[in-house]
């Protein structure tokens, strides 16, 4: 399970700064290349910090990687996908999972995340078990 600390060290390595923003409710986080910085609404749980900046420091590492020529809504969509697979590992879901007969808020508390990344983690769960079995 990633940390707070653990992705305040990562930005470090990545030369990512982080800052505090409140946003309007509309968003949680956003990252400006031109600044290499993370802005994070500083209003929010522990387990809503650590999933928006896992999810902002991935949009850097997209930037970085050339893939801001994707359309936003592409970009995003991936985005989304890599910070669930980033912050969830596949035996402590199951286990949440068994724990709690699949009830996405109990499982959520669980693996220290929000029930958005828990929803993103299973529509990659579900799409990769169809692709697998076609």
């Amino acid at each position: 399970v990633k940390t707070w600390t653990d992705l305040t060290l990562e930005a470090r390595r990545m030369g990512v700064l982080i800052e505090d923003k409140e946003f309007d409710g509309s968003q949680c986080g956003e990252y400006d290349p031109m600044s290499r910085t993370a802005f994070i609404d500083p209003t929010m749980s522990m387990e809503q910090l650590v999933c928006t900046l896992q999810h902002e420091l991935i949009h850097a590492k997209h930037f970085d990687d050339g893939l801001r020529l994707l359309s936003h809504k592409k970009e995003e969509c991936l985005t989304r996908k890599e910070t669930a697979l980033a912050l969830i590992n596949p035996v402590d879901y199951m286990h949440a999972e068994d724990l709690y007969g699949g009830e996405p808020y109990a499982m959520a508390q669980e693996l220290g995340i929000t029930v958005s990344v828990l929803h993103d983690y299973r529509h990659w769960l579900h799409d990769n078990i169809s692709t697998r079995a076609a």
